[in-house]
């Protein structure tokens, strides 16, 4: 065999490894491409996650009854805010956690969301369960939000939430109410007289001063389902007026 025919051979078996090579190149792309499809249906957002809890609330006959008001971002106290909350005969709270949050900001909302419901639960993704379990009082509930391979956010109940009998704190309770319906509490017992021109904070106080645990979470039950303009910014201040 001639220099020039195995010269010839040569370069073609060479391209024909360079074009086995570029195959080679561009699927591993495609299976990148499709694996980084999956892996963003699989993850689970904060909206999937909002969308999921309400349909599990939505399915649960004892939550819903037939008075039940179910709020997203309810205000606690200016600092926290419940992303869901159920008011029935209880009130019931659902912190949410996607895959993409982190923890941080997980204590503070124990502790307000312990001052106030009867009932706490978290819902996690699957990254967060372990950490949380460290953190969560055992009165809490945990649901785990999962993705099934469609891409549905599903929910599997870890542990169930148990009465808050020890940490709720009536005066924390009480700042659910808007000035002018703690002065409608008052005003109906006989005791708002000089109270209209004080600070919300001091009314707050009377209302403690004057019921019982039981009856504050009674009446703020009734308050809150009974509100009709929930968007009067005026009312979400963190200031006592």
């Amino acid at each position: 065999m001639s220099f020039a025919i195995k010269k010839h051979i040569k370069l073609f078996r060479s391209e024909i490894v360079n074009f086995h090579w570029i195959i080679w190149i561009f699927t591993k792309i495609a299976q990148e491409l499709c694996l980084n499809k999956l892996m963003s249906q699989l993850i689970t957002h904060d909206s999937d996650i909002r969308r999921a809890t309400w349909k599990m609330i939505e399915n649960q006959s004892s939550l819903m009854t037939p008075d039940v008001k179910i709020l997203d971002e309810l205000d606690i106290c200016g600092e926290v805010r419940a992303d869901i909350a159920v008011i029935n005969g209880h009130l019931t709270g659902y912190e949410l956690k996607s895959e993409s949050d982190n923890l941080d900001r997980l204590p503070r909302q124990i502790e307000y969301y312990s001052k106030v419901m009867d009932y706490c639960n978290l819902v996690v993704a699957p990254n967060h369960l372990e950490q949380s379990l460290e953190m969560l009082p055992g009165f809490w509930g945990i649901y785990v939000a999962r993705t099934s391979q469609r891409g549905n956010v599903f929910l599997r109940k870890y542990r169930s939430a148990h009465t808050n009998k020890t940490r709720v704190d009536p005066y924390s309770v009480v700042q659910f109410l808007w000035k002018d319906e703690a002065l409608d509490v008052l005003r109906q017992y006989g005791l708002s007289k000089g109270l209209y021109n004080r600070q919300r904070s001091y009314i707050w106080e009377r209302i403690v001063q004057n019921f019982t645990l039981s009856q504050i979470r009674l009446i703020v039950r009734i308050k809150l389902k009974d509100r009709q303009n929930w968007h009067d910014e005026s009312n979400y201040c963190n200031s006592a007026n």
